[in-house]
């Protein structure tokens, strides 16, 4: 009867605002990492979520997971404070399953647990857009992309010289600087930031439910702080050799190291667990356009470099690991256009992925040999609204696990101006990773790739939409503590709805409002662990003139178990909101204030892991 009524209300709230007229709209953004290329939001059939520059710089999020927790409704989980490991979730399915692209390069480190992709090492200063594709992206961009991908583009050099710089400083000793500087000409282009983090943090082990302690911060406990450092480098260079054709070159650098405790609980805090990072990321590409083909060649090489220490289980001492991996990409496509608003896609790509063993001449990988293709068509019949239709098709040959046949299809149908429906279904394909097949902690060998089938259906306009999932994974991958990385037989089943909601009122009031309902449950018919039940954002940001803005995120969580099957310690059924305040004294000048935790809301997103409590920061931007 609930899940009646909730259903009931969604449908009521968008049936009464389909024919607003939306000003707070993000449709003429164009998204690249749906079909491998451009296309303006609005033409897109893939359900999309955009986070733009604007609303990274009024919320002034740090990292990763905070903008897609914050920003996206995406639920997440951390093991402490800023740098720890994380875990986030589009419609249930896990970070494993999901590609994370930065300017198009591999992040998904292969020597990661589960091989996620690490988002607390990711710092925002220069991003432009942060685009999550929903459902199963295989078809265009192979294993990894089972569940979504997230594409993060960064800032491009404009014409002339510029630079920025934001300071802040704030709650637990934080300091972030970064700077970005960049020059262009109409012949070549050149961009360099950087960025510095800097955090005592607080302790990573915080008190389970089950001790007495529980509710009690850090400091009271007597705990000791785990810190992080973040030191973040970008560079970029294009070189326009003619009217047509381009070569860039990109180097990206992330080096870390985050301070954590042995597990969860307050028997566990510790001054010995470390990681320091060292990610590379390095693209060389040739781009070839003219009106007919839009051609790519392009080689990324991702590297990833771990120095853990770590408390040894029987003795009790400090030991060390290392762990190194790689990711080798070569790929060449061509867009080639047709008709009136029509295109295909085509070619072909080479992968490897590496991780090298601590023991001597023990190096696994495994390399895949791929052939894509997209057709996309956007055309209208007589009188009838505007039709899309697009279909992708991917095979990928591997040396050490079975071939696979993945593909999308998606149908986009505007009813009236921009009401419309679109239906998607995509198959995905998941290879097991090095580190889970190979690596130290709960490896198996025997492992098998998933297989996947997502479907959805969303009906709506620019100010309010609904959308309904059904997704299935095939032999799910995950881990238990005890016996490490198990495979289970048969579909765990992923379903659910989302509502969305985004508005201007008065020229002064933008509203954005996310919700999701969520049904995770494995082939045994089990819920799954630390996934919400329900999660609901809503984004108020006032602008009270042209130089004063507030802004007010509040989150509510639903239910939430730490294990499986409703089983554990209830993590969820709180709200936490967040407070911020910007001040344009000049073009050039900028200052804010952010409240964070407004409440000083006590709450775990993984039992016997301490969260923030209220923190203030300020900082100022500047820019050139």
């Amino acid at each position: 009867m609930q899940k009646k009524l909730q259903l009931s209300l969604l449908s009521a709230l968008l049936v009464s605002s389909l024919q607003a007229q939306n000003q707070y709209t993000l449709q003429n953004i164009e998204v690249t990492s749906s079909q491998g290329t451009s296309i303006k939001k609005k033409d897109v059939t893939d359900d999309v979520t955009i986070i733009t520059k604007e609303e990274i710089e009024e919320a002034h999020v740090t990292t990763l997971n905070e903008a897609l927790h914050k920003l996206a409704n995406m639920a997440m989980t951390q093991n402490g404070g800023p740098g720890t490991s994380s875990s986030i979730y589009i419609r249930g399915m896990s970070s494993k399953r999901i590609l994370v692209l930065i300017d198009g390069v591999r992040y998904n480190n292969p020597t990661a647990i589960g091989a996620a992709a690490e988002f607390s090492q990711i710092m925002l200063n220069d991003v432009e857009q942060i685009e999550i594709i929903k459902g199963a992206q295989s078809g265009v961009w192979g294993a990894d992309a089972s569940g979504g991908v997230i594409n993060i583009i960064t800032s491009k050099a404009k014409q002339g010289t510029h630079a920025a710089l934001n300071l802040e400083y704030g709650a637990y000793d934080t300091l972030q600087t970064s700077l970005m500087a960049s020059y262009a000409t109409k012949k070549y282009d050149l961009l360099a930031s950087g960025t510095y983090f800097d955090n005592d943090g607080f302790s990573a082990a915080g008190p389970k439910q089950s001790e007495a302690s529980y509710g009690k911060r850090y400091d009271d406990l007597g705990l000791e702080k785990d810190s992080y450092t973040n030191q973040s480098l970008n560079t970029k260079l294009g070189y326009n050799f003619t009217d047509n054709d381009r070569i860039e070159a990109n180097i990206q650098a992330i080096n870390s190291l985050v301070n954590y405790d042995k597990g969860a609980g307050t028997s566990n805090d510790s001054s010995i667990p470390n990681t320091y990072l060292q990610n590379r990321f390095y693209t060389l590409a040739l781009k070839h356009k003219d009106k007919l083909n839009d051609i790519l060649l392009q080689y990324n090489l991702s590297t990833f470099n771990r120095d853990v220490t770590y408390v040894d289980f029987f003795s009790g001492n400090p030991a060390t690991s290392n762990y190194k991996g790689s990711v080798n990409e070569v790929k060449i496509d061509d867009k080639i256009s047709y008709m009136q608003d029509s295109f295909v896609r085509v070619g072909t790509s080479y992968q490897k992925f590496k991780q090298n063993e601590i023991t001597a001449n023990t190096d696994k990988s495994y390399s895949a040999i791929s052939a894509f293709a997209t057709n996309y068509n956007k055309f209208q019949f007589f009188a009838m609204n505007k039709s899309i239709l697009t279909e992708s098709l991917r095979y990928d040959k591997y040396n050490n696990f079975d071939n696979s046949f993945t593909g999308k299809f998606g149908i986009k149908q505007f009813l009236h101006n921009d009401l419309y429906i679109s239906a998607n279904i995509g198959t995905g394909y998941n290879t097991p990773t090095l580190g889970q097949l190979y690596g130290q902690w709960g490896a198996n060998p025997n492992l098998k790739p998933e297989k996947s089938l997502t479907r959805d259906v969303t009906f709506g306009n620019d100010t309010v939409w609904i959308t309904y999932f059904n997704n299935e994974i095939k032999d799910l991958i995950d881990y238990d503590w005890t016996a490490g990385y198990i495979q289970t037989t048969g579909k765990s089943k992923f379903k659910g709805v989302e509502l969305g909601y985004e508005d201007f009122y008065f020229d002064s009031l933008g509203i954005k409002a996310l919700y999701t309902y969520l049904e995770a449950k494995d082939a045994d018919n089990k819920n799954l662990a630390r996934r919400p039940q329900q999660q609901l954002d809503v984004n108020l940001n006032y602008y009270l003139s042209d130089t004063i803005d507030f802004g007010v995120n509040a989150q509510y969580i639903g239910k939430r178990y730490d294990a499986a099957d409703n089983s554990g310690a209830q993590t969820g059924k709180y709200t936490v909101a967040d407070f911020v305040a910007n001040f344009q004294a000049s073009k050039k000048l900028s200052f804010y204030a952010k409240i964070n935790n407004i409440t000083d809301k006590y709450y775990q997103t993984v039992d016997g892991y301490e969260t923030a409590g209220r923190s203030l920061f300020v900082g100022l931007k500047a820019k050139y």
